[in-house]
């Protein structure tokens, strides 16, 4: 790919899962993310799992679990760009409206979270924190990037799903669907290969995604 910004006619929201850190893949869709006008959601992966840990051991409250776990976001994301210097951090649900500027990661903060009135429970995960944020930007695209290969064998007719099916084989978290069905976005999934198909398949995510239905 060449070092010039494909720049989406559509909004799209991208969130990379935590288990990604553990991929080989993960830095080949920084780099191809890069040349993107998208934003990022930060899985929590390790540093999450460190928060149910610690909430186990010490049995503090789900709301003070929740804001952890939120922080883990921000962590992964930070280590995103530490990976990538190309992409832009931001904190600021105002600064990943901008068109301009190539791709942004979204650092949550617990507060902002909190004002719009996210349950503290760990059903909710960075997935439907993605719904949520493509609904909030008004977003027309939905990209959950997760580390299962059998995403990226899906063909044909079989490359669609329903939200039931999705939450059923673990693809999306349990609350997912309450943030993205009835929505104006559009949900999709794929698996860690699929990195290799962009930034084309935004234009045609049919023939790369799976997409989820109601």
């Amino acid at each position: 790919m060449g070092s010039e910004c494909f720049v989406t006619n559509e909004l799209w929201v991208v969130k990379l899962g935590g288990s990604l850190a553990a991929s080989t893949h993960l830095t080949s869709w920084l780099e191809a993310l890069s040349q993107t006008n998208v934003v990022i959601v930060p899985g929590g992966g390790s540093f999450a799992d460190a928060v149910r840990k610690a909430q186990q051991y010490w049995h503090f409250d789900d709301r003070t679990a929740h804001d952890m776990a939120i922080l883990a976001m921000q962590q992964y994301g930070r280590m995103l760009v530490g990976l990538c210097p190309k992409l832009l951090a931001t904190l600021n649900l105002e600064d990943l409206s901008q068109p301009m500027g190539g791709a942004k990661v979204w650092l949550p903060k617990p507060e902002a979270l909190d004002e719009a009135g996210v349950p503290a429970t760990w059903d909710i995960t960075s997935d439907s924190l993605a719904a949520w944020l493509a609904g909030k930007l008004s977003a027309k695209h939905l990209l959950l990037v997760k580390s299962l290969i059998e995403l990226d064998n899906m063909a044909g007719i079989a490359r669609e799903a329903c939200f039931t099916l999705a939450a059923d084989s673990g693809w999306v978290d349990p609350a997912f669907d309450q943030y993205a069905i009835n929505q104006d976005f559009q949900s999709w999934l794929c698996g860690p290969e699929a990195h290799a198909s962009l930034p084309q398949a935004f234009s045609e995510p049919i023939k790369t995604f799976t997409r989820l239905r109601q």
